[in-house]
């Protein structure tokens, strides 16, 4: 069994970058996600992403040897000779795709999502750690509140969850806190409100 012959087909997978063109190939949604982003007036960054290309070989009566390797990587390996038979790519597996999210005054990052698997990373302080005190400071509740639209936009309606160190309980008191403030501001009582 040392020399031989291959038949068949052999499945290759190729983990870390694919191209981030081939990923917009087969997730055209994505293209769509960031386009509603935009059309709420928020922006969107590219961060990172992981992907991996899947590719196969046929093999019809090709020559292979079994061959010793060194101690350090095992005791044995396979030479196949492929000729001009390259790998052709079937498919593309999509790990993890990474964006920040932010509006006109949370810049660089109101949330850090991955839109593979429709999870926030991140949540702005401003935000998360929100406390009573900055009810009178406007930039910082005008993050907060922006930041508030935003995820609620994610959570609720496009399906996204936060990590668990972002818990849901949390979410929902700050959400009803923000929904007063909201309230608060479009009240013709408020001085502020013209």
């Amino acid at each position: 069994m040392e020399k031989g012959v291959v038949r068949g087909k052999l499945v290759l997978k190729c983990p870390g970058r694919a191209p981030f063109s081939e990923i917009m190939k087969i997730r055209p949604d994505i293209e769509s996600l960031l386009a509603e982003i935009e059309s709420r007036g928020w922006r969107h960054m590219y961060v990172d992403h992981e992907a991996s290309l899947v590719g196969e070989i046929e093999f019809n009566n090709v020559e292979y040897q079994i061959v010793p390797w060194s101690i350090l990587r095992g005791p044995y390996g396979m030479v196949i000779d492929v000729q001009w038979n390259f790998p052709q790519v079937t498919g593309l597996e999509l790990e993890k795709l990474v964006y920040n999210v932010f509006t006109h005054n949370t810049f660089p990052r109101a949330v850090t999502i991955d839109v593979q698997k429709k999870t926030i990373l991140y949540i702005t302080d401003a935000f998360w750690k929100w406390e009573e005190e900055w009810f009178k400071d406007e930039s910082k509740k005008t993050k907060a509140l922006e930041t508030y639209e935003l995820l609620k936009w994610l959570i609720e309606e496009k399906g996204f969850t936060p990590t668990t160190e972002y818990n849901l309980e949390k979410w929902k008191q700050l959400s009803e806190l923000f929904e007063k403030i909201k309230l608060e501001q479009t009240t013709p009582t408020n001085p502020n409100n013209k």
